[in-house]
């Protein structure tokens, strides 16, 4: 590590509007916080010497230039003042521990009381999304809070229909006023149960609620009625409630989703860098308006009902019904969603695609591909249903 600020950032420093400078020398004895967010020649090369991943970043130094923490983002959004007191005394607000045997860590989580960051253990959580309120196990105990906190289920780990859905007090119907029990869910033993994620801001969630509700609707007048919840991604209850009266089947009540929404790992926000990698990956497999099929042990069928029901109509929603799990769709009809094709526009993707790493973010369909491209091209296989 470099000895002086001058020799990590050179002598001279911008003012925030750029206007003059000053002297770097003026950081000896302070702890300083670097923030990384668009890169200019030498936030790059910073960036590099403490492996930032992405944006925005904080890393926050000694006056020795030691690195105190690299989760200087987190910590403040943990607890901005009190993470201020600590740097100034040469302290982080985080602590870690190592797991105990058959312990879940808790990526990117912190404990809103004692911040331990990663969670490791039992979490628990306020499912309202403006309250962000996240606890470990020893602190539980001693945190007051106005809703109700629930645990969080294990990523990947397999429960059962009323230990996924433990966390609902209730479904509600299409009026305002009706409330249904959320065992009814699995009460006649469903061999599966649909989740359904979607928005009303959404025109193509709303295109596919009304193609849904008439299969759905189809699957119930026939031997093989299909079982269906909503989960809503709308940003207010007044949304929520309009989009809901258009639904012919059981929705989570507002702000009762967040437990589930963390299970099923669905989109949340990410730094920069690891979006463009979680974009290339899953290919926005989980974006809106999504539908997963869960069986009656708890598995995953699929996570790409949505594909299933624009190709199979109501043969798929039968099929799921008797449990039964539909073949891949061939690679001509696999649907990219949230990918588009730079080349013809067509959106979302559909069929085979290729991807250009050297222009980043840049994918083609096969008739595009054909054209030619200046960079090489690689052929993203087709993701696993589950």
């Amino acid at each position: 590590m470099a000895a002086n600020w001058n020799e990590l950032l050179g002598e001279h420093l911008l003012k925030h509007d750029e206007s003059n400078q000053f002297l770097t020398k003026q950081l000896d004895g302070k702890t300083v916080a670097l923030y990384f967010s668009l890169d200019r020649a030498r936030s790059k090369s910073l960036g590099e010497k403490f492996e930032v991943g992405g944006i925005p970043c904080l890393v926050v130094l000694t006056p020795a230039c030691d690195v105190l923490t690299v989760d200087g983002v987190e910590e403040v959004q943990s607890a901005s003042d009190e993470a201020v007191r600590l740097w100034s005394q040469g302290k982080r607000l985080f602590w870690t521990r190592p797991p105990n045997e058959g312990e879940h860590v808790w990526n990117g989580v912190s404990c809103s009381l004692c911040h331990m960051y990663p969670i490791a253990g039992v979490r628990y959580g306020c499912p309202h999304r403006d309250c962000e309120i996240n606890l470990c196990n020893d602190c539980i105990c001693k945190y007051t809070h106005q809703h109700s906190i629930v645990e969080y289920l294990i990523p990947g780990k397999q429960y059962s229909f009323e230990q996924i859905f433990a966390s609902v007090p209730h479904l509600l119907g299409p009026t305002h006023d009706e409330r249904i029990e959320t065992k009814t869910l699995w009460e006649n033993t469903p061999k599966t149960i649909g989740i359904y994620f979607s928005a009303d801001r959404c025109p193509p969630d709303r295109d596919m609620t009304s193609t849904l509700a008439q299969y759905y609707l189809e699957a119930h007048a026939s031997e093989h009625p299909f079982q269906l919840v909503f989960v809503s991604r709308d940003n207010n209850e007044e949304s929520f409630n309009k989009y809901r009266a258009q639904m012919a089947w059981p929705v989570f009540p507002f702000n009762t989703e967040a437990a589930l929404v963390e299970y099923f790992q669905y989109p949340r926000q990410y730094n920069l860098l690891f979006f463009f990698k979680f974009l290339l990956a899953v290919s926005f497999t989980l974006a809106m308006p999504s539908l997963m099929i869960i069986k009656a042990d708890g598995t995953i069928m699929t996570r790409r009902g949505r594909n299933y029901v624009l190709s199979k109509g109501v043969e798929a929603l039968k099929a799921w019904a008797q449990g039964e799990k539909l073949p891949p769709l061939p690679a001509t009809e696999f649907e990219w969603s949230g990918v588009y094709c730079d080349g013809c526009e067509m959106s979302p993707l559909i069929g085979q695609r290729y991807y250009c790493s050297t222009c980043g973010n840049y994918d083609l369909c096969s008739a595009c591909e054909k054209k030619g491209h200046d960079h090489p091209l690689e052929l993203i296989p087709q993701p696993a249903d589950d």
